[in-house]
C-alpha cells in the first residue's frame, strides 16, 4: 500500500504507524462501505479488488467510478470533520480493505499534530480531481476529459506500439478514474469522430493528429 499513490508521497514513519491501525476486513461482492448521507466512523484503505463509488450527477444519473489496486484511501477527512459522505462505496468482488476506527484514526492523527496536514493535503487533491471531473462531465459530457487521459496514455508509453490497449470500458473507467456512463459516452463521441476504435475489448487511437486537433479545437 506504500508503493504508490498518496500514501507513498507520506513520511517512513507516518506510513508505518498508519499500516499499523485497524484491521483487515474482506468484502464480498455487494457489500457496502460506506453509504451517502451517513457519517462515516471508520477511514478505509484499499488492499486488493474493487471498490464501486457511486455518485449522483445534476439529473440524478449514478455514476459509477471504479477504483482498483492498492492506492486508495477513504473517508479519512469525513471522519475529521464528520461531514457526510457524498457518494456511496460497494465492493464489485471480493475485496480486502483496511478498516481503521475512528477512535483510532484520531488518535494517531492527534500524536502528531503535524499529520493533519498530510491529511488535508489528500483530501484537497481529491477535492480538485472530483471538481475537474464534475466540469468536464457538465460542460462536456466528460469527452474532453477522456480525450486528453487517451492523449496522456499515448505520450507516456501505456498504449501498445501500434496505440491499442486491451482494457475493458469498466476497467479503463477505473485507470482513469472516472464513471463508466462517462467513458461510454466518450467512446462514442470519439469513435464517430474517427478518433479511436473499439473491437471485442480492445480500443485503438486511429489517428493522433485527429485527437489533437479535436482537444484544440474545443472553445476556451
Amino acid at each position: 500500500m506504500c508503493a504508490s499513490g498518496w500514501l507513498s508521497t507520506c513520511p517512513k514513519t507516518f506510513q508505518v504507524d498508519l499500516l499499523n491501525l485497524g484491521s483487515v476486513k474482506l468484502l464480498q461482492a455487494g457489500d457496502t462501505l460506506y453509504r451517502r448521507g451517513e457519517v462515516p466512523h471508520h477511514a478505509y484503505g484499499l488492499i486488493s479488488g474493487q471498490i464501486d463509488i457511486l455518485l449522483l450527477s445534476n439529473n440524478n444519473e449514478e455514476l459509477v467510478y471504479p477504483h482498483t489496486g492498492s492506492s486508495r484511501w477513504y473517508c479519512m477527512a469525513d471522519v475529521i470533520t464528520q461531514e457526510k459522505a457524498v457518494a456511496t462505496a460497494i465492493a464489485r468482488k471480493p475485496t480486502f480493505v483496511l478498516s481503521i476506527s475512528e477512535p483510532e484514526f484520531l488518535g494517531f492523527l492527534e500524536a502528531e499534530p503535524i499529520r493533519y496536514r498530510e491529511i488535508l493535503s489528500h483530501y484537497s487533491a481529491q477535492r480538485r480531481q472530483l471538481q475537474e471531473t464534475i466540469t468536464d462531465l457538465v460542460t462536456f459530457d466528460g469527452v474532453i476529459l477522456v480525450a486528453k487521459r487517451l492523449l496522456w496514455m499515448m505520450d507516456t508509453g501505456r498504449l501498445c506500439p501500434d496505440r491499442s490497449c486491451i482494457l475493458s470500458q469498466h476497467d479503463l473507467a477505473g485507470t482513469m478514474g472516472l464513471s463508466v456512463p462517462t467513458i461510454q459516452r466518450a467512446f462514442r463521441k470519439l469513435k464517430s469522430q474517427g478518433i479511436i476504435s473499439t473491437d471485442n475489448g480492445k480500443f485503438s487511437v486511429q489517428d493522433r493528429n485527429r485527437l489533437m486537433t479535436f482537444l484544440d479545437n474545443i472553445p476556451q
